[in-house]
């Protein structure tokens, strides 16, 4: 992996750690089914009437859209709606990481090196220990809403590493174009939600789901579906990892939220276990290596 792409991955991480901010944001002036709703809608329109639709299978699209809006932006948020704290889920959303890999490995028969997986291990071990430091005692129900919500990004991970779609943009305006749909049908059916939601709607709210739409869904998706078609879901899921860690400074930046001294320790061991897993950390320590070694021979 080159060593651009690897920056564009940590920066999609980094967006999506901040993501979550903006969504902190947005739930101030409008509910999470409305704001879900209007992000996808906003990705999708006006941009669907201008871009050619992906030569890929309607099925295919409407489920890589109906999984990734619906199942897993629609449970986190009805998980949060539960009480879920959105840090805890931020955090249990990370799960796909682990369940990516061994879908990579099982059925695509992707090649982990001993080095990956000694890599994967250790950033596991923090994603551990960060989860110990993070996780509040809650609703066994919207655990298990974002433990599901995490295998339907993995799901996604697998349509994308199957399909291989050539153009990103087409397939995640098209995609997004079912997300709003039974979102919509649900609120106009049994709520005034969205009505209610529309007529509230500030300038947090706003540009919340502007944000979410064009940051968060076209860029930052963008580039990880890309990444995932050229590398792999083995070498590319696990930076998914970055995403509690990011969103554990910017929750120190925005909100003065003080980590706990497990969330730090694991977040130093995620970022360790990622820079064994990409190799970085044998570039940094081998200078050190051979200085090693021309001291010893010349002692």
């Amino acid at each position: 992996m080159i060593a651009r792409d690897v920056c564009l991955i940590i920066l999609t991480t980094l967006i999506w750690g901040f993501n979550f901010v903006v969504i902190k944001w947005g739930v101030q002036d409008v509910s999470a089914p409305v704001m879900t709703a209007l992000r996808f809608a906003l990705v999708a329109i006006p941009l669907v009437f201008f871009v050619k639709r992906p030569n890929t299978p309607l099925t295919v699209i409407a489920s890589y859209g109906l999984l990734f809006g619906c199942g897993i932006w629609g449970l986190v948020n009805f998980a949060i709606s539960l009480g879920t704290p959105a840090g805890q889920a931020s955090l249990l959303l990370q799960s796909s990481a682990f369940m990516t890999v061994v879908a990579g490995a099982v059925f695509f028969s992707e090649a982990i090196s001993v080095q990956k997986l000694i890599g994967i291990l250790i950033a596991l071990v923090g994603f551990i220990l960060i989860t110990q430091g993070g996780i509040v005692e809650n609703s066994v129900w919207g655990v298990a809403l974002v433990l599901f919500a995490g295998l339907s990004w993995t799901l996604c991970n697998v349509i994308v590493r199957i399909h291989k779609p050539a153009d990103i943009l087409s397939f995640i305006v098209w995609s997004s174009l079912f997300v709003p749909i039974p979102i919509l049908f649900y609120l106009a059916l049994f709520t005034s939600e969205f009505s209610d939601g529309l007529s509230q709607l500030g300038w947090r709210g706003l540009v919340s789901i502007v944000f979410q739409a064009c940051v968060t869904t076209i860029i930052g998706y963008g580039i990880w579906t890309r990444m995932i078609t050229k590398y792999g879901l083995a070498a590319v899921s696990p930076y998914s990892l970055l995403v509690p860690v990011s969103g554990l400074m910017f929750g120190w930046v925005f909100y003065g939220e003080t980590a706990k001294p497990l969330e730090l320790i694991g977040s130093a061991l995620v970022l360790v276990g990622l820079a064994v897993m990409s190799g970085a950390l044998s570039k940094i320590l081998r200078p050190l290596k051979l200085n090693t070694q021309s001291s010893s021979q010349k002692s």
